[in-house]
Parts: C-alpha cells; structure tokens; sequence
C-alpha cells in the first residue's frame, strides 16, 4: 500500500483547508499517510479528525492593532534558520523508509527533509515570491528577498509545483506567483485550480437553506462578514467591524461568522446574527449577496467559486493579501477597502457599490473556471505518475 507524507503550512486555515481535502482524498483511494502541521494549521486538522504530528511553529509578526510589523518579523524570526532546521529534523523523522511521495504545502523544511531522504516531492503553492509594504529600510527589502529567493529555491527543487489556484486571467495571487523565465521551470509549475471543499461544486436549494438558517426571506440584501486569517488579525478585524455592521442592520441583513472566536452580544437591540462556529460556512456563503472578508487566496477561491461579490479587507502591511485583492479588485468580482478606511460610511457605499449586477457576473467567471476545474484529480494523478514511475 503506497504511503504519503504531507508537511503543511500552520499559518492560518488556507494551507489546512487544502490539505483536509487531501488527506480525504488520500484515504478514499485506501492509500497510508502521515501528516504535520503547527499554529492553528495543526488545530484545524485536528478538528477534522486527523491525526496530525507537531513541528516547531514559525509566523510572521504583527503589532497590537493587527498590522503586519517588518520588524517584529525579523525579530520574530531572528533564528529563522534553526526553527527551520528544527521543523526538517521532525520531517526527517516522520518521513520513513516507507514514504513513497512527500507532499509540501508551502513548507520548504518538507522539502529539505524529502530531498535529503531521496523521495520525490510535490509542492502545492499559491504564493511563490515575497512582497514588501511600506520598507523604511532598504537593507530590510533585500535581506527579506534574499531570504524568499532561498526558500524559491528550495521549492524549485521538488519534482513538481502546484498552483492551486484559477489559471490566468483569473489568478487570485497573480502578483507572488513570478517564476523564473526557464524551461525546465515552466514544465515543473501546473496550475490546477482552487483546493476547497467538494461541497462547492454540489447542487444545493438556495431556498432550503434561507429557511433553514431563517434568512434571507425579508427582501434585504443578507451581508456574509466572514472573519478569517490568523488569531490576533481575526479578532482585531471582528471588534472593528461588529460596531459598524451593528449601525447597518436595518438597510441590509448582516450575518457573522468569527471563525471559533468569542463575539460580544451587540450593546444595543440589533439583528446580526453571529455565529461563532457553523459546521459548513459555505452555506452562508450560498445565501448571501456579498461576502465581507480579508483577502487570504483561499478563502477568496471558495467565495469567488460560489459566484459570490467580495469585499476586501487586507490584514494591514500584509502584501500577500493586498496583491490578492488588487487582482480580484482588476477584475471586477470584488473591492479592495484598506482598515484604516473602514467606518460606516465607507463600508455602507462599498456595500451598494458591489450589489451592482456587474460584479455578481464577474464573480460569476470564477464559478465558471472553478466548475471546469478538478484540482484533486489532478494532484491524485501526478503521485500516480511518482508511483508508476518508481515500480518500473
């Protein structure tokens, strides 16, 4: 029986999301597997039962208002290289002689560990290179690139690259996926489309579940904000947001979800409906008209593939996510709005901006491309090619 390691980035729900979808897909085809995670990667798996090992946890730095910090990053990471070095002794650990194929989500330890155990390796990405925002030093920019050049190079050294993201135009996270202009490059990188939830693609009542959830039935808009990312920029973003969402409730029904976080009952007699967990969010995203969010790739995938608008809400000095939504913005599916910008005025107009019938159809684009994609099938087929491969 073929056995698969899978070495997942902890940083938020995205990289974890995909990787349950793997993993499910792994077992299904009756097929062993190991798996390892950190952070609140680790505790997603978890909560979809899967049995997952712990490595040592790397992150970016944030202040206390929720911004990316440069600095607190460096500080962070100031022993970056042994943390790494950490994370590929656990690896080594994990991936034994038994492994046949190694599967990185963005984890360049993965990698390291496969290459040094001689295993063939895939690696899933949608980032590739590091963006900076508003440097104040430039010896900071080119330690940071020097570095992601580094960890570019570790990934080009697997045996195959996954994009898992909608192929051009509609590239979520266009503006970090520059590869180098090389043959043998171009032949290893596939983009195979959005790892989310099989759910998306099924055929579901939409009225059904308005009057299961109890909403949308009065006519108003019903607005999604779904809080997503990591811990501290999730809850920062759910106390910025309720106040004002709670100011809105009479023009549009608003809806919350925080992701597991505990919301405050609203000061006054309001109509948001706050969930703190829903077992399948998706279905809210069904149900709504536009769906308020931060900007993670993934996430964005999941709505775009519902055809649903999206406002944008990067986490602030995050690049990753403001180049994310300044392509989906380039594209007309959804809205950038900067943090320090949101109040009520601004979030009422960009509201009514997106319930404009021209985004829904742009979204709609995504739904389309993500109907014709089957990025499982595809990640199933290429360990298939390792496995034949290796039994000639």
């Amino acid at each position: 029986m073929p056995k698969i390691h899978l070495g997942v980035c902890g940083i938020g729900f995205g990289h974890a999301s995909r990787a349950v979808q793997i993993a499910e897909a792994i077992k299904e085809r009756g097929w062993g597997f190991s798996i390892s995670s950190y952070g609140e990667g680790l505790e997603y798996l978890k909560r979809f039962g899967l049995d997952v090992y712990k490595v040592p946890e790397v992150s970016y730095g944030v202040l206390h208002e929720g911004k990316v910090s440069i600095k607190m990053t460096i500080f962070k990471n100031i022993l970056l290289p042994v943390r790494v070095l950490e994370q590929t002794s656990y690896e080594l650990s994990l991936i034994d002689k038994d492994t046949d194929v190694v599967i990185s989500d963005t984890r360049a330890s993965t990698v390291i560990a496969a290459k040094m155990l001689g295993k063939p390796v895939l690696t899933i990405l949608n980032q590739f290179n590091v963006r900076i925002l508003y440097p104040r030093y430039r010896w900071v920019i080119e330690s940071l690139e020097a570095a992601s050049y580094l960890v570019g190079w570790i990934w080009l050294r697997s045996d195959r690259i996954l994009i898992a993201d909608y192929p051009p135009p509609l590239t979520i996270s266009k503006e970090t996926l520059t590869f180098p202009e090389d043959t043998k490059v171009r032949r290893k990188v596939k983009y195979i489309g959005p790892i989310v939830e099989s759910s998306v693609k099924k055929l579901v009542d939409v009225g059904d579940l308005r009057r299961k959830y109890g909403i949308g039935l009065d006519g108003k808009p019903v607005i999604l904000f779904k809080a997503t990312g990591p811990f501290y920029e999730r809850q920062m973003l759910i106390k910025k947001m309720t106040p004002i969402l709670e100011k809105l409730d009479r023009e549009f029904e608003v809806v919350v979800t925080s992701g597991g976080l505990h919301v405050d009952s609203p000061k006054r007699e309001s109509n948001l409906r706050i969930y703190e967990w829903v077992e399948d969010p998706l279905e809210l995203v069904r149900i709504s008209d536009v769906v308020i969010t931060r900007a993670g790739q993934t996430t964005l995938a999941k709505i775009l593939a519902l055809g649903k608008p999206v406002l944008m809400i990067p986490i602030p000095g995050h690049a990753e996510q403001y180049g994310n939504a300044s392509s989906v913005e380039e594209n007309n599916a959804g809205v950038k709005l900067d943090e320090e910008s949101l109040n009520e005025e601004t979030l009422r107009e960009t509201l009514n901006r997106l319930l404009d019938c021209k985004f829904r159809k742009n979204a709609q684009r995504y739904s389309e491309a993500f109907k014709l994609s089957n990025p499982i099938k595809w990640v199933l087929e290429e360990i298939e090619l390792i496995l034949d491969k290796a039994d000639r």
